[in-house]
């Protein structure tokens, strides 16, 4: 090699060096952000180690769970997301309704939807959030990532009534969203979560009196006239390049009156039948229905699995939810519901579909419109 030779290629692995060590600092600097959170440390871990369900360093599920099928690479993981149909996404402005939600419920349970896997519960006298996102965004920053869909930001933060308790399944991006969570630091709300989550909102504020960590089969009482039970799901978590450092959950409530199953994400497994023999019958439960696909069958149900897990748990009805906000997946917005209709017809399963905004009365009202269906007449 002559000495221009020489020259030349030292000069191009000093560039190559260069850009190698700015991206891993601008990637250490982009993670350091508040909204990325903080993995569980000092006694929280040391209780986190005794858990059974906490093996190698890592949370793991009941039964073996790959987060992608075997066949499945990065590769093909990426084509697919670039080939992805125009259909994931609704070519129109999706119908709402427009709640007080500070006006006083029902006495009888009554769910507010706000889209994706967020809700409100008002029972037994409390205001109780189930994985709350009322952001644009599911992303660690609202500049870039998922977007709602045009018609379903339809709550902010002030339009929420004074809130009791605020309910987690899980860690991921579209199912607690930093955004809003931060906003009740400083706030008497509590929180109950699952195991190690409670890092994260001491990282944003939360004060750790406030906080019950709950592992699976756990119970608690802390709302007060309502006994909650975290449950097994077959899941991950993780907000950052790390896996498994906090769990994810189900929940069981049961008060005098009423049981109620809230589902958080899950592949179908065997968990739903040994909740459902433990605890049901259910007066309703919120089941997963979007976001699957073969690629990965194993940590999201199809909706003829959820239509399944449903009968196992011996619900009355299903609620099904993670869909109609957020494109996370490959499938049309509107397919899960067409498709757990049709099964849930097929066997004897009934469903409530309430738009965002549109309220579920346990008992009483079942929202049930096809408004998925309904495209609005060109201008």
């Amino acid at each position: 090699m002559t000495s221009k030779l020489k020259r030349r290629f030292k000069r191009i692995m000093l560039t190559l060096l260069t850009v190698v060590v700015v991206l891993t600092v601008a990637i250490y600097l982009f993670i350091q952000q508040a909204s990325f959170g903080k993995e569980p440390g000092g006694a929280r871990l040391e209780r986190i180690k005794k858990s059974p369900n906490y093996k190698g360093g890592s949370f793991v599920n009941l039964t073996d769970t790959p987060v992608s099928a075997p066949n499945t690479n990065y590769f093909k993981l990426a084509v697919a997301f670039l080939m992805k149909d125009k259909s994931v996404e609704p070519a129109f402005t999706l119908p709402s309704v427009q709640t007080d939600l500070k006006l006083s419920p029902s006495g009888k349970p009554t769910f507010t939807y706000f889209g994706h896997s967020a809700y409100m519960l008002q029972m037994s006298g409390k205001n109780i959030l189930m994985d709350p996102v009322l952001s644009e965004r599911i992303s660690p920053v609202q500049w870039a990532g998922n977007k709602n869909y045009p018609g379903t930001h339809v709550f902010d933060f002030k339009d929420l009534p004074a809130i009791d308790f605020v309910v987690l399944s899980h860690d991921h991006y579209d199912h607690m969203d930093y955004e809003t969570l931060k906003q009740f630091a400083g706030k008497p709300t509590k929180f109950i979560v699952p195991l190690g989550v409670g890092a994260h909102l001491e990282h944003w504020g939360i004060s750790p009196e406030n906080i019950t960590e709950l592992d699976w089969w756990e119970g608690t009482n802390v709302i007060d006239g309502i006994q909650l039970t975290a449950t097994p799901a077959r899941h991950f978590s993780g907000r950052n390049l790390s896996r498994g450092k906090s769990l994810w959950a189900s929940y069981v409530l049961q008060s005098v009156d009423y049981k109620i199953f809230l589902g958080g994400d899950s592949g179908y497994e065997k968990h739903f039948a040994a909740i459902g023999s433990k605890f049901g019958p259910f007066d309703i439960a919120v089941l997963e229905n979007g976001q699957y696909n073969e690629l990965w069958p194993y940590i999201h149900m199809m909706p003829e699995q959820t239509v399944q897990a449903g009968i196992d748990l011996g619900a009355k009805i299903v609620w099904p939810v993670h869909w109609g906000k957020f494109t996370l997946a490959l499938h049309p917005w509107n397919e899960s519901p067409k498709r757990i209709e049709k099964r849930a017809a097929e066997l004897g399963l009934k469903l409530t579909t309430p738009m965002i905004g549109e309220q579920i009365v346990v008992d009483s009202i079942y929202p049930n419109r096809k408004w998925w269906d309904e495209i609005p007449p060109k201008k």
